[in-house]
């Protein structure tokens, strides 16, 4: 009989210790005792593939030779070696059957007993209770290493060489001498000169040494790395951390709810320390801490010197990045010019190879301008309960037709899934090949994206017009409550109220568009600058002004007379 052999690793460490070419050393020899022919092409192998699934390239392969009739016979080592989960046991095994081929596992053989098939079953639950157990082994036996002083990271830290494992050594970090001196040297710079993380940045661009990537710029979170791993001090940590839900979760990447993206310091008891060799001593590591602790205390970032009154509030419109306040004393007349930078001019700190070109805005006309328009609305909401009711208008017209549209993309859905479904099983009936079943699945996956795409749209529009609505209701009510406070506010309370009512400004080369925020059923805000935890705010609008080239009251007047204008992707949520 004409056989094929099949033969499967799940991970790069059984690939390195042959495993797979035991499997077929077994295999190999059992044909040749059974006398049954072998060619080289029906030789098949998925190296590096978990046995919980069915997309491998091997296997793929060896069920396109079942199916066109190129063999006979299928020889495997075990049933896990085929898959670890005995429904797709059952399903390859029945497959093979229909086409004629007979599947056989040579250490453990089943027959149509019912002994054997309850046999089968056993093993196939076994092999998945293993996985999912497996993960679990892994972190157990990687923590035992660790206690055993075995150094476990992947990535050496800089200033080290990672030796793999070999013969009865463990792996262990050595010092790279390279890197160990540059180490040091930082150590030194921040320490006896005393330096900050930019001033070691602008020294290390501008010398001759190179991160480990071989290429510029040096990025601050390597550096203040250096200078705060404990690792240097001859002791590296194990199980220092825990993964957990993170509070904010961004919303560009919408991590599902049981995704643990964010890590948290675990209590000091729970580290599990492994002797490394030492680049830095002890007593040179703590003052280290203490001056990275006096750094952050003198940062700009704790500056309460000087008052801006946007602070937090500017993203510029070229780089995307935020703004921050700066003031300068000029040397003759020793007058002070508060203005607003990006942060993109600094390319030692955002690691940019070209500084941003967004010009300096004057903190007196920008932070007077948007105050003044502010104020202006929630003095007369009108203008704004304007344009949410030009929204609703506009969309109220296609609610109808929205609905059979809906309906319409529903049923389409539901026809490509059944339609998914028949060529499943028209593909484990044998009538199509995997090139056919995977180009047609293809087409249809890409009809399910654009009707889901549309279904999506439709839904947001939906809950843009409830929000509108919502906040058309609440508009007057806010305004009230803080009208009386618009005329006599202090500092503190202009720049509560802005962060109350303003998501962000953007300021672009010659716009300023303003993002605003409603809070609905919030109170007056509080001195402190921030609303009360758990109000809600929704977007409202925003507001689009060009900005001369100089700014001054020209300025002024041009942004006090733009038109509102209310745009649809403006109503999310923030």
């Amino acid at each position: 009989m004409r056989a094929a052999l099949y033969a499967r690793v799940s991970t790069d460490r059984q690939e390195r210790d042959q495993t797979i070419d035991n499997q077929l050393t077994a295999l190999r020899a059992w044909v040749l005792d059974q006398n049954h022919e072998l060619a080289e092409e029906h030789i098949y192998r998925d190296e590096g593939w978990s046995g919980a699934r069915l997309d491998r390239p091997g296997l793929d392969a060896l069920r396109d030779a079942v199916h066109e009739g190129a063999v006979d016979l299928v020889a495997v080592l075990t049933p896990d070696r085929l898959t670890r989960r005995y429904a797709y046991q059952v399903l390859l095994i029945e497959e093979f059957r229909r086409a004629g081929c007979q599947l056989i596992f040579v250490q453990r053989p089943i027959t149509e007993d019912p002994n054997d098939q309850l046999l089968l079953q056993i093993q196939g639950a076994v092999a998945e209770y293993e996985r999912a157990l497996l993960s679990e082994r892994f972190r157990r036996g990687k923590l035992q290493k660790a206690r055993a002083g075995q150094y476990l990271a992947g990535r050496a830290p800089y200033g080290y060489r990672y030796v793999p494992r070999q013969d009865s050594v463990a792996g262990h970090l050595v010092i790279d001498d390279s890197e160990a001196e540059l180490v040091r040297t930082l150590y030194q710079w921040l320490i006896d000169e005393p330096m900050t993380i930019r001033q070691i940045l602008k020294r290390l661009n501008f010398g001759p040494w190179f991160p480990r990537s071989g290429r510029r710029p040096w990025s601050p979170s390597t550096v203040h790395h250096i200078l705060s791993d404990p690792v240097y001090t001859g002791t590296a940590y194990v199980n220092r951390y825990d993964l957990v839900l993170p509070k904010k979760p961004r919303a560009q990447r919408k991590p599902s709810s049981a995704e643990r993206s964010c890590r948290r310091l675990k209590p000091q008891e729970q580290w599990i320390p492994i002797p490394v060799p030492a680049l830095v001593e002890q007593s040179t590591w703590d003052r280290a801490q203490e001056q990275l602790a006096r750094n952050a205390t003198l940062s700009f970032r704790h500056n309460s010197k000087y008052h801006y009154l946007l602070r937090c509030l500017l993203t510029c419109q070229f780089c995307g990045l935020a703004m921050f306040g700066r003031t300068s004393r000029a040397s003759s007349t020793h007058r002070e010019r508060r203005y607003y930078l990006c942060h993109g001019k600094d390319c030692i700190l955002s690691a940019r190879q070209t500084p941003c070109p967004r010009r300096s805005v004057p903190a007196e006309c920008l932070e007077k301008a948007v105050w003044e328009h502010v104020a202006g609305l929630l003095r007369n909401p009108a203008q704004l309960a304007a344009q949410f009711e030009q929204f609703l208008a506009s969309t109220a017209a296609g609610t109808a037709q929205e609905q059979e549209a809906q309906q319409q993309a529903q049923t389409r859905l539901d026809r490509l899934t059944r339609a998914d479904q028949r060529l499943l099983d028209a593909y484990q009936a044998g009538a199509i090949t995997v090139a056919e079943l995977s180009e047609r699945r293809t087409q249809i996956a890409q009809q399910c994206r654009a009707l889901d795409r549309e279904q999506k749209l439709q839904q947001r529009l939906r809950q843009q017009r409830t929000k509108a609505e919502e906040v058309l209701l609440n508009l007057e009510a806010f305004a009230d409550r803080v009208r009386l406070r618009l005329t006599e506010a202090d500092f503190t309370e202009k720049q509560a109220i802005l962060q109350l009512v303003i998501e962000h400004v953007i300021v672009g080369e010659d716009t300023l568009e303003i993002r605003h925020v409603i809070p609905l059923r919030s109170p007056v805000p509080d001195p402190g600058g921030h609303p009360p935890p758990g109000v809600p705010l929704r977007s409202d609008g925003v507001n689009i002004t060009a900005l001369p080239n100089r700014f001054g009251q020209r300025f002024l007047n041009r942004f006090a007379k733009t038109r509102m204008v209310v745009a649809d992707h403006e109503l999310d949520s923030v």
